[in-house]
């Protein structure tokens, strides 16, 4: 075998891999970007987002009724970080007549804005009349959203608030 014919020959079979390096890269790439996908804590889905888009007209009517039972949500912002990184959330719910609104269930829903897939679900606890409190594990900095619901008896009260979570003494 002659030098020229085994040169061509080892370029032929170096050639042969490339398809196949062109294609591993191609699998490595489409599976970092899956990963990232997957696993990127900034994105979040709306829960039933589909069946709440159905039902919106039974949402708008909530709110109306939410409107006609005179209750206000008094929260004091912006929300401030603990030493353990935990929020204190407190809220003061009156009625028409400014009066504490005693004896209610308060739930929150609370997510920051930038990590809206960290939803945390608390039942406030009452700690004085009309004055309910509760803790969220982890208060990342920046905007949140507050969905608190209300319910004592046949009365049925929605809300959402938006407030920054801020480091404690930043306030």
């Amino acid at each position: 075998m002659t030098e020229d014919s085994q040169t061509t020959t080892t370029g032929r079979s170096a050639w042969a891999w490339v398809p196949a390096m062109l294609l591993g890269s191609m699998f490595v790439g489409l599976g970092s970007m899956a990963y990232v996908a997957i696993d990127d804590p900034h994105f979040a889905l709306e829960p039933d987002y589909y069946d709440k888009a159905v039902h919106w007209d039974r949402s708008q009517a909530e709110q109306r009724a939410s409107a006609t039972t005179g209750l206000q949500l008094q929260l004091n912002g912006p929300l401030v970080t603990a030493a353990d990184g935990s929020v204190e959330v407190q809220i003061r719910v009156t009625d028409r007549a400014a009066a504490p609104f005693p004896g209610a269930r308060v739930e929150l829903q609370a997510f920051p804005n930038a990590y809206a897939g960290q939803v945390q679900d608390l039942v406030l606890r009452e700690n004085a009349p009309g004055v309910y409190v509760g803790r969220l594990n982890r208060g990342v900095l920046g905007l949140w959203e507050l969905r608190i619901g209300v319910v004592r008896d046949a009365v049925r009260f929605r809300e959402v608030r938006r407030l920054d979570v801020v480091k404690g003494g930043a306030a």
